[in-house]
């Protein structure tokens, strides 16, 4: 799913036709979320972005863009989240606000029916910690393509979220409560137990292909979670389909990965917990995990929150890269990345090893996603405001083109109160500046010059005072690709 979404274009001034340059300039957002005079609609979180000096010594080895799922901590205030693509700086390339109240989780992009497409879960968050929700598919065009909800009545989960070379999504479900005699854990017999539930669906026809039930599979004995109730024993949050067909799925409250195998659903191996068939070397052990991916055969990542809420393995939490011997059964600590910050975030976290061999590190509900050289030196830091997460951070391959027009608007400098333009448009990755014409009729405009991009929204002054002005996106070559609507000035 982070992987296979497209090109990313890599951006530079247009080649200037026979047209002056008007200088143009962004503004700065001066608060915890920005706005924007051509897309009043729009208000995103602030991010802020940090380099280290090592970062500005080595600069910039992976292309890319930064995906994040901005959330609330609490659902406190008026503030807008959904799916969020930022480039390097922190600035926004597209932006979807979801309606108040839902929340997202999972974004990426990945390949469906041989086409890049944008995913995420959306939903409620319930106090239980897991959500009722449906995932959205996007085209590069941001033209919703698909919805997928999970069947037999069940409600899909924020916890993970896959789409398959086949077609289809994996994903967890909301959990079932299950009555169970727990007196042989010394526990209460009358209790309620959650179980875990994966679903595959086809994307195209909603149709079920799999469902997997924890309680089948992994006994409650091998929680290591204080007794509750419901007693969420094992609290999957992570499912990967493997290069043999297989899953690998992270059950937190277990501290294990699993293997799984797909027809079948039995637990081929156990990595990780109590009943791990792995000999854990030092360091290599986590605790309340997130995000298990494998990056080769003896190779795998997890973030370990080492913390979950006032039970603490670890005093920070740690991106994990392991070297996993099957045949051995040995698993063997190859790096360990920690926030300078020396944060430890009881939820969500991610873990990404970039082309690069650079490593990316969210560390959820601590608002911070870190880039480090594989050894371990951070590089570069973004940072979401005080109180907000995201789920995950990812970098990712991402060419977009919106089926909408730029958008534009018009304003006047505060100083000299010379006419402004005011020119973005949501999602387009392949702009590199704009081509201003205006003039005294709506019919009769001229072309005026051309405005280097400048982050979301430029901000171009016109060199006279006309009463109509349009812009054209120019991509790095100076080539047209769509005209904003006319406005008056």
């Amino acid at each position: 799913m982070v992987s296979g979404c497209g090109a990313t274009h890599v951006l530079s001034a247009p080649k200037r036709p026979p047209l002056p340059g008007i200088q143009a300039f962004a503004v700065k957002p001066g608060g915890s979320t920005a706005a924007f005079h051509s897309r009043p609609d729009l208000r995103p979180p602030t991010i802020t972005a940090t380099v280290s000096e090592k970062g500005e010594a080595l600069g910039h080895a992976d292309p890319g863009l930064m995906f994040l799922g901005p959330g609330p901590v609490s659902l406190n205030g008026s503030n807008q989240y959904g799916p969020l693509i930022v480039d390097r700086a922190g600035t926004p390339v597209w932006f979807r606000p979801l309606s108040q109240g839902v929340q997202v989780t999972n974004f990426a992009c990945a390949q469906y029916q041989g086409k890049p497409v944008l995913v995420w879960w959306q939903g409620k968050i319930q106090q239980s910690g897991y959500g009722q929700g449906e995932a959205v598919v996007l085209d590069s065009n941001y033209r919703e393509i698909a919805r997928v909800r999970a069947a037999g009545g069940r409600s899909m989960d924020l916890h993970a979220l896959t789409v398959t070379a086949e077609g289809t999504a994996l994903f967890t479900c909301y959990p079932q409560t299950v009555p169970m005699d727990l007196s042989s854990l010394d526990m209460p017999r009358k209790s309620q137990v959650l179980e875990s539930i994966i679903q595959e669906v086809d994307i195209a026809s909603g149709r079920l292909l799999f469902e997997w039930r924890s309680l089948q599979h992994i006994p409650v004995s091998a929680t290591q979670e204080p007794h509750g109730e419901p007693y969420d024993y094992l609290h999957i949050n992570s499912i990967e389909q493997l290069s043999d067909g297989n899953l690998l799925v992270s059950g937190r409250h277990t501290w294990a990965l699993y293997k799984l195998e797909r027809q079948t659903g039995r637990v081929i191996w156990t990595l990780g917990g109590k009943q791990s068939q792995f000999r854990m070397g030092p360091g290599a052990q986590f605790a309340w995990q997130h995000d298990a991916r494998q990056h080769s055969d003896n190779v795998l990542t997890v973030f370990d929150n080492g913390s979950n809420g006032p039970i603490e393995t670890e005093h920070e939490s740690r991106g994990l890269v392991l070297d996993v011997d099957e045949q051995r059964r040995q698993v063997t600590l190859r790096q360990a990345y920690t926030s300078p910050e020396r944060l430890l975030p009881g939820a969500m976290g991610s873990v990404q090893i970039l082309p690069s061999d650079r490593v990316l590190v969210g560390f959820g509900v601590k608002s911070h996603v870190t880039e480090f050289t594989s050894d371990g030196g951070p590089l570069f830091d973004i940072a979401l405001p005080t109180g907000m997460y995201s789920y995950r951070g990812l970098r990712l391959p991402w060419s977009g083109s919106p089926h909408h027009r730029p958008a534009v608007a018009a304003g006047r400098d505060r100083q000299s109160g010379a006419a402004l333009v005011y020119a973005s448009w949501n999602g387009a990755t392949k702009v590199a500046g704009w081509k201003v014409a205006a003039g005294a009729k709506h019919g009769q405009l001229r072309p005026l010059g051309i405005a280097r991009r400048r982050g979301f929204e430029t901000v171009i002054p016109l060199p006279s005072d006309p009463r109509y002005a349009s812009v054209t996106a120019l991509d790095h070559a100076g080539r047209e690709l769509r005209r904003s609507p006319i406005i008056q000035l």
